[in-house]
């Protein structure tokens, strides 16, 4: 187990043995709680690297995330990667939960710490449920509210019960469940620093065009065949375009045959790097979200880029964040230094 883990267990065992002692000089009770001092899921500890389906289900589910080879994938989200990291934090988290202190045994408290059974009307409590390959159960629980700091010294708190048991407990540790099923997304998308952009150009939803370019990777973006008397403010905001695709990030992702790209009334960019690489993005608004479509070529040293680009992308409709979108729509208008006095 790692280091946090130990450190944890550590804390568990004095936290009990505090209990234990304040419990006997009290005169209430001579022994601990049975069960207080053990990790919460025992089938899960040292077996981290055998979980292949990690499902939730109750407030905010159902989620089923799957394991795929050295990746996860989100069933719900049409088979799309999850953040292994995110991943493997939660399933670190499980292994390393302690029982500490028995709560209530009484169906009617449940809801005070959020531990009724999930799927009830007005309930919060998630069923997690960890898999091996062989479906074979490496840990159920029922999680409900977490305490930040509930035990001290900065120790987090979390309710739980086993499903089928009536006991729930406050278990020592953190876990961190996404609320929604967006949350647990690989959120990158691609990642082209501005350095190498030599051009964009912006194709707007009324045919006007925009573009912004540059000989030498040292060198300021400027407006292509901009009027000569036309006062432009500041070489960052003439340079937000070109910076779009530096760490693009996703808010959702559908199945591309899900989402519906107009004919017309597009936004449409294309970024041309240094080296060879092109990249064009369509855009459009649709209830609030801005939803992207990804396509590139590549010569030479850039087609394999070029490739790895499409085979991500190509199944895919993004929604992405508004201010991404909207530098994709930036006009001359937008570049322009407003009239002294306005």
């Amino acid at each position: 187990m790692q280091t946090k883990g130990l450190i944890a267990l550590l804390a568990a065992a004095i936290l009990v043995a505090g209990t234990a002692i304040a419990l006997s000089v009290g005169g209430n009770r001579n022994v601990v709680d049975a069960g207080s001092g053990e990790v919460a899921l025992a089938g899960l500890t040292g077996k981290i690297g055998d979980v292949a389906a990690l499902k939730i289900s109750g407030a905010g589910g159902p989620v089923t995330l799957q394991r795929q080879g050295q990746g996860w994938t989100i069933a719900e989200k049409g088979g799309f990667g999850a953040d292994p990291a995110k991943i493997r934090q939660v399933l670190l988290g499980f292994a390393e939960l302690t029982l500490v202190e028995p709560k209530t045994r009484s169906a009617a408290s449940y809801d005070r710490l959020d531990v009724e059974d999930p799927g009830k009307e007005g309930g919060h409590s998630k069923l997690v449920e960890i898999d091996d390959a062989a479906g074979g159960k490496l840990g159920e629980l029922i999680v409900g509210k977490r305490r930040p700091d509930r035990l001290g010294s900065g120790a987090d708190g979390l309710y739980i019960r086993r499903p089928g048991d009536p006991q729930s407990w406050l278990a020592l540790g953190s876990v961190e469940l996404p609320a929604q099923t967006k949350d647990w997304l690989d959120k990158r998308i691609v990642s082209i620093a501005p350095s190498r952009i030599s051009a964009v150009t912006l194709t707007h939803e009324d045919g006007s065009t925009l573009v912004v370019k540059r000989d030498k990777e040292d060198a300021k973006f400027a407006v292509e065949a901009a009027p000569a008397d036309s006062k432009l403010k500041g070489d960052a905001v003439i340079a937000e375009p070109a910076g779009v695709l530096d760490g693009l990030e996703l808010s959702d992702v559908r199945p591309a045959a899900e989402v519906e790209f107009p004919s017309s009334g597009l936004s449409r960019a294309e970024w041309a790097t240094f080296d060879g690489l092109t990249v064009i993005g369509e855009t459009f608004d649709k209830d609030g979200t801005s939803w992207l479509r990804l396509k590139a070529s590549g010569s030479e040293k850039a087609a394999d880029e070029a490739a790895a680009i499409n085979a991500k992308a190509a199944s895919w409709a993004y929604a992405i964040f508004a201010y991404k979108s909207n530098a994709m729509k930036t006009k001359l208008a937008d570049l322009a230094e407003a009239p002294k006095g306005s």
